[in-house]
């Protein structure tokens, strides 16, 4: 609030012009201000309430997303085994696997493993330098020359072929032996394509006599796997396409059984996290429309006729969609999913773990196609629900218009306060008249006084 005060005392009259004032301008500001105080706290509070249905129907929103997937319930536990395994851990190799793989039991015989191509030199003194000429190192198909200086050591060598093919996944290094020290040169991946070969374009027979003596320690092969009886061949240790959604990691030759099986617990997972998060936008709903009749408090949207309907719509779709569910003979009995009753019904769901689990055993396909996809329940719900917090959904634009009211209260208050400033000029300018006129008549009373004793002296000394 503006200060109003002037710091001007009254000359004739003796009046505390300023604080008259700012008490006058304070009593015509106190209702708008009250009015406006009220407004805001009053749009604050439902702020804050559409905040936290807001938040529960997202919250909501989300899980839905994430069970209408068409392989939500298709969650797969995958295990490997072998006869050199110890400690449950298989030695040969590691299995995973996505959502949604056939059932079954694989069994892999790992042939060979992808290696990367390294080759190593003869050793040579620390000191040795070499003449100036030029190299040509190749990989994949793709072909770098090196430069190499006169009077270079075996360590420039390896920098100027580190510089030159540092884009190409080729690594030199250097080793240290009784013999002395060896150019290493390496591809950084595995596989038969990725072959690295060394040729002298120019130099003497010092240069020459280096990339002669390079010997093959590790060959450029692919990794070989037989899959139920099917060769085939990977670059890298890794396989992700033998079998849609198993990846294999090997580890060495050998043979394991590859293990994959549904996962009733997580695929029930999915389920449970739409029946928190639904079970948390009902008790949002209910929250901000409670009323404590002790103290006779309303909750900031109690009585407001869009959460109403949304909590009515919310609880109608779900019932209507459960009751076709029960028609197609997943009932609450079968299913184990049902709004909760006796002795607490207040509209929130309950899902009965050991019967959802059978069901979805009895009948996978179903099960997922009840909630699941496009036609299921997580997709139909989620639309009704990406009716209110959607991009234009009905609490997102109200949310707007509720702080686009704000803003306006924030803009009344400047103009109130730019009216209070022309108030209290107006009343300034007022007092100060009155405080200039009394000061005028008591001046004349003054005068007056003051002849009327000199008359009245004269008159006694005659």
């Amino acid at each position: 609030m503006a200060d109003y005060s002037f710091g001007y005392g009254g000359v004739g009259s003796s009046l505390d012009i300023s604080g008259i004032v700012s008490q006058l301008v304070a009593a015509d500001r106190a209702p708008m201000d009250a009015r406006l105080t009220k407004l805001e706290s009053n749009t604050k509070f439902k702020i804050s309430g559409l905040g936290t249905v807001t938040s529960a129907f997202s919250t909501l929103k989300t899980a839905l997303e994430a069970l209408k997937k068409v392989d939500s319930l298709e969650a797969r536990t995958v295990k490997s085994v072998s006869a050199d395994s110890s400690n449950g851990v298989d030695n040969v190799l590691s299995a995973s696997g996505s959502k949604g793989i056939p059932v079954g039991s694989y069994q892999v015989e790992v042939l060979s493993l992808a290696s990367a191509h390294k080759l190593v030199g003869a050793g040579v003194t620390e000191d040795a330098t070499f003449g100036a000429g030029r190299l040509s190192l190749s990989i994949g198909g793709e072909a770098v020359e090196i430069e190499v200086g006169e009077g270079n050591t075996l360590a420039d060598v390896r920098s100027a072929i580190n510089k030159a093919a540092q884009n190409l996944g080729v690594q030199a290094s250097l080793l240290k032996s009784d013999a002395g020290l060896h150019l290493a040169v390496g591809s950084d991946k595995t596989g038969a394509s990725h072959v690295v070969s060394l040729q002298v374009l120019e130099g003497g027979s010092d240069l020459a006599g280096l990339v002669a003596g390079l010997e093959e320690r590790s060959p450029a092969s692919d990794a070989r796997v037989s899959i139920d009886g099917l060769v085939t061949t990977s670059a890298s240790n890794k396989i992700g396409d033998a079998v849609p959604g198993l990846t294999l990691e090997l580890k060495k030759t050998g043979t394991s059984t590859v293990n994959v099986g549904s996962d009733p617990a997580a695929s029930r997972a999915a389920v449970q996290g739409f029946v928190n998060a639904y079970n948390g936008a009902i008790k949002a709903l209910g929250s901000v429309t409670s009323f404590n009749a002790g103290s006779n408090t309303p909750s900031s949207l109690t009585g407001d006729a869009q959460i109403r309907g949304a909590a009515s719509q919310l609880r109608n779709v779900l019932g209507n969609l459960l009751g076709e569910l029960a028609a197609s003979g997943l009932d609450a009995r079968t299913l184990g999913l049902q709004t909760q009753g006796y002795p607490n019904p207040d509209g929130t769901l309950v899902l009965d773990a050991a019967k959802f689990d059978a069901a979805l055993a009895a009948e996978p396909g179903k099960v997922a196609a009840a909630f699941t996809g496009d036609q299921g329940l997580a997709a139909r719900l989620a639309a009704v629900v990406d009716n209110y917090v959607g991009s234009n959904g009905a609490f997102t634009l109200r949310n707007k218009t509720l702080n686009d009211q704000l803003k306006d209260v924030a803009k009344q208050r400047e103009t109130l306060d730019l009216r209070m400033e022309s108030v209290a000029a107006r009343y300034k300018a007022q007092f100060v008249a009155l405080d200039s006129l009394m000061g005028q008549m008591t001046t004349t009373s003054n005068y007056l006084a003051q002849q009327l004793t000199a008359i009245a002296a004269q008159t006694s000394s005659r």
